[in-house]
């Protein structure tokens, strides 16, 4: 009866993955998002630059 009198501490959950991982999923999701912003609209801007190069107005 021992064993019921004395409380056993909460033992934390163990986490799945370690905190500088999660930190780098971070990063990453977020350098990948920006280049799928970013990659097109350069992209339209290289092809507007070489099809229609600039003339001179003169």
């Amino acid at each position: 009866m021992s064993d019921l009198s004395t409380p056993s501490p909460v033992e934390l959950p163990k986490h799945i993955l370690d905190v500088w991982v999660i930190v780098l999923i971070i990063l990453a999701t977020i350098l990948v998002m920006t280049s799928l912003l970013l990659f097109p609209a350069a992209a339209v801007v290289m092809y507007r630059v070489r099809t229609h190069p600039i003339r001179s107005t003169r």
